[in-house]
């Protein structure tokens, strides 16, 4: 993909820049000029970044567009999206490029120069993420999600609540036909809002679609199980992005939530209503429960110490809620 980009480039094939979206981001193509083969995101031109081409006005303190985020972090986070969608088979460190378990395109962090990039001033390289691009027969906000395979959503949703992903929406998720029977294949996309500082802005637009009532497969609940947020994040250290303190937590906890609630066979629906605001104004279950724990212990407390705190708070209230009528 990276090389099929460089050539493209080599021979003279022009970016073109999404009409779609809040950030600079170019289909790139191949040799011939005829086909897409990825998709670049600069870093200085992310929503509210200093070249963004949308006219967004600049961050003041570096906040992104969603809470909890900052300006310029975004390819890293679509990288580790990618990194952190671990095959079936095992990790993604021993498994090299096989498909990860919900689809996250090939994702990488490159330096790319061209003059249809944005440059207000004077032309420069730019760093940014580099997307495989994938053929899609449009996205789910083209049509509605009734005949969405249960188990493309239920991935989806997993890749979602341990992420903590904060713009999960219809438009981001590609649909695509597989196989001669023309399978639907939901391809998850837009992962620059993933592991926030803070839990304020999550949102899953699948939390309402049917498929997240019904229980995880056992197939679901052993990848499930087998995921390990120490692991994870010694994995992005070593493909060199040092996870910042707050954004580290949020994956502890998530990942935390995601193993404990299917323990109790909870639903992407149960679960992840546990990470979502109902109204703006009104804080998630799980914003509650970080604020007890904060509020419980020690101001010079260990990491180790609060996320202990976090889980036997987080199991008196998973305990209710199953115990609750679904």
């Amino acid at each position: 993909m990276v090389n099929e980009t460089s050539n493209g480039l080599d021979s003279g094939s022009y970016p073109i820049r999404s009409k779609e979206g809040t950030g600079g981001a170019y289909f790139m193509l191949d040799s011939t000029g005829q086909n897409y083969v990825s998709v670049f995101k600069p870093i200085d031109e992310e929503p509210m970044a200093l070249n963004n081409p949308r006219g967004l006005p600049l961050s003041l303190d570096g906040e992104g567009l969603k809470k909890g985020t900052r300006v310029g972090e975004g390819a890293f986070r679509e990288v580790a999206a990618y990194l952190l969608d671990h095959p079936k088979g095992g990790h993604r460190m021993l498994s090299g490029n096989a498909k990860g378990f919900a689809g996250v395109p090939p994702t990488f962090i490159v330096k790319c120069f061209h003059s249809a990039f944005n440059h207000p001033k004077d032309a420069i390289v730019k760093i940014g993420s580099l997307q495989k691009f994938m053929e899609n027969n449009g996205s789910c906000e083209d049509m509605g999600p009734a005949t969405f395979p249960v188990e493309e959503v239920h991935k989806i949703s997993v890749l979602d609540i341990r992420l903590a992903n904060a713009d999960r929406h219809a438009g981001n998720i590609l649909l695509s036909k597989e196989g001669e029977g023309g399978q639907t294949v939901l391809i998850p996309i837009d992962h620059g809002y993933c592991l926030p500082e803070s839990f304020e802005d999550i949102t899953f637009d699948w939390l309402y679609w049917p498929q997240a009532r019904k229980p995880y497969a056992d197939e679901v609940i052993d990848y499930i199980k087998s995921l390990d947020a120490e692991e994870d994040i010694a994995l992005l250290k070593f493909h060199g992005w040092d996870v910042p303190p707050k954004c580290a937590r949020t994956l502890r906890i998530s990942t935390m939530l995601l193993k404990k609630g299917v323990r109790r066979r909870l639903s992407p629906f149960a679960i992840g209503s546990i990470m979502c605001r109902k109204t703006l104004n009104k804080e998630s279950i799980i914003e509650e429960i970080v604020q007890e724990a904060e509020d419980s212990v020690l101001p010079d407390s260990s990491e180790d110490a609060f996320l202990e705190t976090i889980s036997e708070i987080m199991d008196c209230h998973l305990d209710e809620i199953a115990r609750s009528p679904s």
